[in-house]
């Protein structure tokens, strides 16, 4: 085995062993509203599910290199709200494009000409070209270092009905998602790809 002293690496070299070790990573494609009311969507790699009671989800923001807040991070202060989307392994040119420095109050999805409808439960509306996401509610911020952990609260979810298992007794859907229908996008070490699934059969 090799030791890697993690006191000894700069930072650049800390982000490459872990990213490269710790993979694939879930893909959190988050969508806020400025005080004017335009969107932004930028997408997260350090992303995961924390808690089911309550439903919670956490990504995390890296502050810029002059210690500037990012746009996604102004306005879940702001607002305390935010959409989460699962994006598919067929959309990484959409996602990566999603990650372009535009001037705040810019809208990344207008640019990429998606498409946004009305949310449910909070006013951040959501983009339809993704089949899965979840309104949140701002649970708590978290100060790591140069990075903010943003946990949100699950109000509630959107889910294309294509991608939904069906109890075997009754035809009825079930509030459960085939992971291998959805081939949600990962991301793996500098790249994108999908995620690894081993069959239990």
């Amino acid at each position: 085995m090799v030791n890697i002293d993690f006191n000894k690496l700069k930072r650049s070299e800390k982000y490459y062993l872990m990213t490269s070790a710790v993979v694939p990573r879930p893909i959190a494609v988050v969508s806020t509203m400025n005080e004017t009311g335009t969107d932004n969507l930028a997408s997260f790699s350090y992303f995961n599910a924390v808690s089911s009671e309550p439903a919670i989800l956490m990504f995390v923001v890296t502050h810029g290199r002059d210690g500037h807040k990012k746009d996604t991070l102004v306005n879940v202060e702001r607002t305390r709200e935010f959409v989460i989307h699962i994006a598919q392994a067929d959309q990484v040119k959409m996602v990566d494009q999603t990650g372009e420095a535009l001037p705040y109050g810019e809208s990344e999805r207008e640019k990429l000409g998606l498409h946004q409808t009305a949310s449910t439960w909070i006013a951040t509306p959501r983009v339809t070209e993704f089949k899965v996401a979840f309104e949140c509610v701002l649970e708590k911020l978290v100060e790591v270092g140069a990075s903010t952990v943003v946990f949100g609260r699950i109000l509630g979810a959107h889910v294309d009905p294509s991608l939904l298992l069906h109890d075997p007794a009754t035809g009825n859907a079930l509030p459960r998602l085939d992971s291998h229908l959805l081939d949600p996008l990962a991301r793996m070490d500098r790249n994108y790809g999908k995620t690894m699934m081993i069959s239990d059969d």
